[in-house]
């Protein structure tokens, strides 16, 4: 499998063109993420990993999609990945199933639709500041990005990034401390030229406390204040009620394949 060059993601750019996710863009902007390809003699299909997201272009019917999917994990360096292509080639969830060697299996995702929103800042900061007694809502500083990337909850807020001075450079999160411990937070996963993906999580005991709705809320209030785009993706229904309750729209439900390593 051959990386591709950052001086040469523009070749591999038309085989996304279907895929409205911000990670893709953040990747063939040359930020973050790698992509890949089975072979430079004209390539049919291509592969952008990124986090513990990977994300399928081109033609599914191609030996170069065919290798992509069966070589996954010789480039994915996590225990498993949620694969990711575009709705109207069917074909991808069709090859991504087949591949056994993967273990994959199906997982219903619910789409946020991808525009410039005009959020109700006022509404935003009413949910910011309804944080629960004995909690402390803070920016991300240099030991919260350490509490972060230290638990497999929490890795998803900065672990694209290099390093702690990466991501308070080039990234944004708000979080809800209990007596300085890390307990929920949003951050933007990844981001690119006036955007970014919006990552929400809290500890497993520390749910249903309305600490998520607070981080996320502070955030992409934030995030509008300086002009950035903060790009919504719902894994449950959890997170599509919240997305919707901050003023997001709601595209549709979509199809994912979870892919774990043997």
């Amino acid at each position: 499998m051959i990386e591709v060059k950052k001086e040469d993601l523009d070749q591999i750019a038309p085989m996304f063109s279907g895929i409205e996710d911000s990670m893709v863009i953040a990747c063939l902007q040359g930020y973050m993420g790698k992509a890949y390809l089975a072979s430079w003699t004209n390539p049919k299909a291509a592969l952008i990993i990124s986090g513990e997201y990977s994300f399928f272009g081109g033609n599914p019917n191609s030996e170069d999609a065919a290798y992509l999917v069966r070589h996954f994990f010789r480039v994915c360096q996590a225990q498993s990945s949620v694969a990711i292509f575009d709705d109207d080639q069917p074909g991808w969830e069709t090859l991504l199933l087949a591949c056994d060697v993967n273990h994959p299996e199906p997982v219903a995702r619910y789409g946020i639709v991808q525009k410039d929103y005009i959020f109700d800042l006022t509404k935003l900061q009413r949910y910011a500041d309804s944080l629960p007694p004995g909690f402390s809502l803070i920016p991300f500083d240099e030991n919260l990005y350490a509490q972060a990337m230290a638990e497999p909850w929490s890795r998803e807020f900065c672990e694209t990034f290099s390093s702690a001075k990466d991501f308070l450079e080039r990234g944004l999160g708000f979080a809800a401390v209990d007596k300085g411990k890390l307990v929920s937070a949003a951050s933007t996963m990844t981001v690119y030229d006036g955007g970014a993906e919006i990552q929400v999580a809290t500890r497993e005991n520390y749910r249903r406390k309305g600490l998520a709705l607070c981080c996320a809320a502070a955030l992409v209030k934030e995030c509008s204040l300086r002009g950035i785009r903060p790009c919504w993706d719902a894994a449950n229904l959890a997170s599509k009620k919240m997305a919707l309750k901050l003023g997001y729209e709601y595209r549709g439900e979509y199809t994912t394949i979870h892919m774990h390593r043997s």
